[in-house]
């Protein structure tokens, strides 16, 4: 993907109010939220592009749909919307499975599935966020608009059983801020050294972030960034984590890459823009916008209305879906990419050199993954690390000579 390009592949004109939210399952299934108050689900069909299944709409808001998720497995669709319930739907006939209320009543604005599947989270008109496990007050000053979960996780190095996700928030405040959700499963034994001890909110050194901490689960807002000229309204990581999109009431669509700089910015609607989907190979998104239309995104200039896009394109996509299952360890926190100089930092985590030496210039030297200031931003090799990357790559080029 080349996010310098992009062209329109199709435009969607069913709904018959504002298109508020969009979600993408792999890369031909597609569902659209609306103020019009239905959930529209499509499938893509080579030499027409996008068509509606059949149960399509799915009826069961009061109010207009504010967000639209489908599960990690493709089983279930949530919805959520203005009148304060997130209903979860079976994607494979369209019959509503469940219905969460929000306690209050109050409007949802977001809702997200954890990487697992096992938890929504879902945000409110009182700008808080919230789950089963945990819950994270006034994320945002005027209220949160959306939130994403990055598919790739860490292990905390400080007891090698916590897990740390990365999800992105935006809101009215025109910021999109990175957190780290540090989570620890049911079954561990919590007497362990962990980031997860503290029971009560605690001020980092930063100012502004604060951990929020449950029996189970911390939050740390680790990066702001002012994104738009207005409200934003959605924000999506691309499968793989390494670039954000965003969009706002400014009319425009950017992206992001991990450092918080802008790549590309995209222009084609005439009123606000609501929300956004990436496909499972980023080599597609979508918008939604208050002008009525979704605006398909050809991000590689190349892929017409009767492209298969079901399938592995090249070899490239190929190694990607085979290397899905690289150890997590191998994975830069900051760049969800494999590793090719590993190095300790003081916090505990390896990354990659240029990627720690790049986030310490600047500012300070702090923990990208724990927002904790730390005392020196002395890198050390992981030699030990860097030897079974490459080993594990030398594996790969054996593998793919075999297949040819």
């Amino acid at each position: 993907m080349s996010a310098a390009k992009a062209t329109i592949l199709q435009k969607l004109t069913a709904h018959t109010s504002d298109v508020t939210s969009l979600d993408f399952y792999g890369n031909a299934l597609l569902v659209t939220g609306s103020s019009d108050k239905t959930v529209r689900v499509w499938r893509w069909a080579a030499g027409n592009g996008f068509q509606e299944e059949p149960f399509s709409p799915l009826l069961g808001h009061r109010y207009g749909v504010t967000s639209v998720r489908v599960s990690p497995k493709g089983a279930v669709l949530a919805s959520a919307s203005v009148d304060g319930t997130v209903i979860l739907w079976n994607l494979s006939n369209g019959e509503i499975a469940n219905v969460i209320n929000q306690e209050g009543g109050e409007a949802i604005r977001a809702c997200i599935f954890s990487p697992n599947g096992s938890t929504i989270v879902s945000s409110d008109d009182n700008g808080d966020l919230s789950s089963a496990d945990c819950s994270i007050d006034a994320a945002h000053d005027m209220g949160v608009l959306s939130a994403d979960f990055c598919k790739i996780a860490h292990t905390d190095p400080t007891d090698k059983c916590s897990l740390i996700y990365t999800v992105a928030t935006c809101g009215t405040d025109h910021y999109i801020k990175i957190w780290r959700i540090f989570f620890m499963p049911n079954n561990i034994d919590r007497s362990r050294r962990s980031r997860l001890i503290p029971t009560t909110p605690q001020e980092h050194f930063a100012g502004q972030s604060t951990i929020y901490s449950t029996e189970v689960m911390n939050a740390s807002c680790v990066q702001t960034i002012s994104a738009h000229g207005s409200s934003v309204t959605c924000v999506r990581f691309n499968p793989t984590g390494t670039l954000l999109f965003s969009c706002s009431l400014d009319k425009t669509i950017k992206i992001w890459n991990q450092q918080g700089t802008c790549l590309k910015t995209l222009s084609e609607h005439s009123r606000y823009v609501n929300c956004l989907a990436i496909n499972s190979d980023s080599s597609v998104i979508a918008s939604g916008s208050n002008d009525r239309t979704v605006v398909v995104w050809d991000l590689t200039s190349r892929l017409s209305l009767s492209s298969h896009i079901t399938g592995v394109r090249s070899l490239l996509f190929s190694l990607a879906v085979k290397t899905a299952d690289i150890p997590l360890e191998f994975i830069c926190p900051i760049t969800h990419e494999l590793m090719k100089d590993p190095v300790y930092a003081e916090d505990g985590f390896t990354y990659e050199r240029s990627a720690i030496k790049e986030w310490f210039g600047r500012e300070k030297a702090v923990s990208p993954m724990t927002n904790l200031e730390l005392s020196t931003d002395e890198l050390v090799e992981n030699g030990k690390l860097k030897q079974q990357i490459e080993d594990y790559m030398r594996s790969l080029d054996t593998d793919v000579g075999d297949a040819n």
